[in-house]
């Protein structure tokens, strides 16, 4: 019975996600509207928490409907990073500070940056994220080369996005690959955003990145200030398992040809939570 009603979970919601992208193909704010209210009442235990963490990204958007303190104290119980490094590493408060919301985690003053198409967004998530790296002891030049990517391929004209932690063997380098978008040969540099998308093979065939872990998300999601925090937790706790997700770079191929809400649903049915 258990086993049955922790399928449920995830098939619930992968149904809620499937419905709302078959709806709206293209109209990825009410996707994400749709599904988010298939998740805003999903409270999860430190159990569910634990378990959810173990399985990565894909876990994210499971966390909407819970408060910040129950998330993090499900965090400590799964001796994971706390809420409060990602807090202090990302936004630059603590989780106690008077002007983060306690339920919400919204931090009161902040001009929203992540979620919005804003290009900056990506090179400060990096810096947040080595940041963080560093917070739990990884000497900064090794955090160089995790990364975290974005395909924006849909961000703007489905509101999708496809998110990858990798190692990145040439660390804070350039490299020439072929552009996702045109395919052609192309050099791209740390302060371009191009750079902050994973690469299989540079041009010369030498390996650019081994993807850790990934998700296919609703890019709205990433407005609420606690799920970029919590992100930024789950890509941590990636690291430091020391997995691999081969798997990344057929999701991707099927991304770039437009599967985008089956590959969500993929991504979603990844995640078996308990029931308590």
């Amino acid at each position: 019975m258990k086993a049955y009603v922790r399928r449920s979970v995830s098939v619930l919601l992968v149904a809620t996600l499937l419905l709302a992208g078959c709806a709206t193909p293209y109209n990825g704010r009410l996707a994400a509207e749709t599904f988010g209210r298939g998740l805003v009442n999903l409270i999860l235990s430190p159990l569910m928490i634990a378990a959810g963490l173990a399985q990565g990204l894909a876990f994210l958007p499971y966390t909407i409907g819970t408060g910040l303190a129950e998330l993090n104290r499900g965090l400590l119980q799964a001796q994971a990073v706390p809420l409060d490094d990602s807090y202090k590493a990302t936004f630059g408060v603590t989780t106690t500070d008077p002007r983060v919301n306690p339920k919400s985690g919204e931090v009161r003053g902040q001009e929203g940056l992540y979620g919005r198409y804003r290009p900056e967004a990506i090179f400060e998530a990096n810096r947040a994220f080595q940041r963080l790296l560093v917070s739990q002891g990884m000497p900064e030049e090794q955090a160089r080369n995790y990364v975290l990517t974005g395909n924006y391929r849909y961000a703007w004209s489905r509101g999708q996005i496809l998110l990858a932690v990798v190692y990145r063997h040439p660390g804070n380098q350039p490299f020439r690959v072929s552009a996702k978008q045109t395919g052609i040969v192309t050099t791209f540099r740390p302060d371009q955003r191009g750079w902050h998308e994973p690469y299989e093979h540079d041009a010369s065939g030498q390996v650019i990145d081994e993807v850790i872990d990934w998700a296919a998300l609703e890019y709205v999601l990433l407005r609420q200030d606690k799920i970029v925090a919590t992100l930024m937790v789950i890509a941590v706790e990636a690291v430091k398992s020391g997995k691999r997700s081969q798997d990344y770079w057929q999701a991707e191929r099927r991304w770039m040809a437009g599967e985008t809400t089956e590959v969500m649903r993929e991504s979603m049915a990844k995640v078996n939570l308990p029931t308590s």
